[in-house]
């Protein structure tokens, strides 16, 4: 009989394993990968940004009560000293953090040389196809309840994991599966059934950080083209979030980290059948008017038989400067020379704001995380304990929470770990 079980050697499994057997707990981590660790060896382009130091409730979307008495126990600062006492000293570049070796490996490795100082039993490549709960029975000589065992059953749950590489019993479970994001690497989804026979209820999980597939421009035209631009969704008519950084264009649509950091309420949004759109502002360095004044003081300076797109050629990346052109309506054979006002605001309108329609996320298996997760009424909010059966515990992105790019995604997981694995 172990004293704590974690379900998943992710992120969050990590943390909760790591900080439960350091409380003195006999933990058992199962993982059905066949290694630890494999989306963090992902994450940050393989170097690992692993908090930031620019935390707060509204870098995240999902349940604000969750989010809030989380980071209230174990925030920035608190994840920074962990990776410190475990040899991975911080490199920070302007608030995103990352392992001084700029290498998401030396994070895995940490938690593996920590797990076995701490004698934790990890199991990998085990597939668990039951869950369920018992009262624990002890020995009591003087109880009368059972003569024929001499033992009575107390109040207390036992858990009872069916794998298919025999069972594991347990005081305490904490699972720590994630959602769907990045199938391949672990969260697939494949225990949800288990979770539903335990009473539970998970939200739809809907792709974030990810790409949308858009109407609007011919993006097989401008497939490949990467630009800084500044991108807001626009949900029923209605402005909701912008940012600004790279902008990368795919045949199916739009992408980038400007994109990802707006994601998760479009995602949402869609889901609930509203309409999104995204206005993007391809030139964010000119104003509307200063743009307008460009292209007029080209008119002028430009003597000869230049065509529009010829007098314009370096403004932005020539596929894209041609699209944007006949977005506008003014054809990009016309000579410069001959541009109206009329056609210069219309150049403007479409440099500045184009908008395109948006019809769905990329699926899970190109989306870092996803949104949904339990239903927060059936946890405890603070020690993320479950409503329904004592001394079973959600983590990470299971959890209806869910960030924006930038280390707090991976805060979050270390975060809800240290609280699940803490609770004895």
């Amino acid at each position: 009989m172990y004293d704590v079980i974690i379900i998943g050697a992710g992120a969050s499994g990590l943390m909760a394993a790591a900080t439960a057997a350091s409380k003195g707990a006999r933990v058992a981590l199962l993982e059905h990968k066949d290694d630890i660790g494999k989306k963090i060896l992902a994450t940050g382009n393989g170097r690992c940004n692993f908090t930031n130091t620019d935390m707060s409730v509204n870098k995240f979307h999902g349940s604000k009560a969750l989010i809030k008495n989380g980071l209230s126990q174990f925030n920035y600062a608190d994840t920074i000293r962990f990776f410190k006492e475990l040899g991975i000293p911080a490199y920070d570049n302007a608030g995103y953090i990352y392992p001084n070796s700029r290498q998401a490996a030396s994070v895995v490795a940490a938690f593996r040389m920590e797990l076995m100082r701490l004698h934790v039993d990890v199991k990998t490549g085990i597939s668990i196809t039951e869950i369920k709960t018992a009262g624990i029975t002890t020995k009591d000589t003087k109880s009368v309840a059972n003569p024929a065992t001499n033992k009575k059953t107390d109040n207390r749950t036992c858990y009872c994991i069916q794998t298919d590489k025999g069972s594991f019993k347990s005081k305490r479970l904490i699972i720590a599966c994630g959602l769907t994001a990045s199938p391949k690497l672990g969260s697939d989804g494949s225990l949800f059934r288990q979770i539903e026979a335990l009473g539970h209820h998970i939200q739809k999980p809907l792709p974030a950080l990810c790409g949308f597939s858009c109407d609007g421009l011919n993006f097989k035209k401008i497939t490949g083209v990467r630009c800084d631009a500044t991108v807001a969704s626009v949900i029923d008519g209605q402005m909701t979030e912008q940012n600004t950084g790279e902008l990368q264009l795919a045949d199916y649509g739009i992408s980038g980290i400007p994109v990802f950091q707006i994601s998760s309420l479009m995602s949402r949004a869609l889901d609930k059948g509203q309409r999104v759109e995204v206005v993007i502002d391809f030139l964010p360095a000119f104003s509307d008017d200063e743009l307008n004044g460009y292209i007029k003081d080209r008119i002028i300076t430009t003597t000869d038989n230049r065509s529009l797109n010829e007098m314009l050629n370096g403004l932005l990346n020539n596929k894209l400067l041609l699209e944007l052109i006949r977005k506008s309506g003014v054809s990009p054979d016309k000579k410069g020379r001959l541009l109206t006002d009329d056609d210069c605001k219309s150049l403007t309108r479409s440099i500045k704001h184009t908008a395109v329609s948006v019809k769905k996320p990329r699926g899970a298996e190109f989306a870092q995380v996803c949104a949904g997760g339990i239903y927060t009424k059936e946890i405890d909010v603070r020690t993320l304990e479950s409503k329904i059966h004592p001394g079973l515990y959600f983590c990470g992105e299971l959890l209806d929470v869910d960030g924006i790019c930038g280390g707090y995604n991976l805060q979050w997981a270390w975060t809800s770990g240290y609280i699940a694995g803490e609770m004895q």
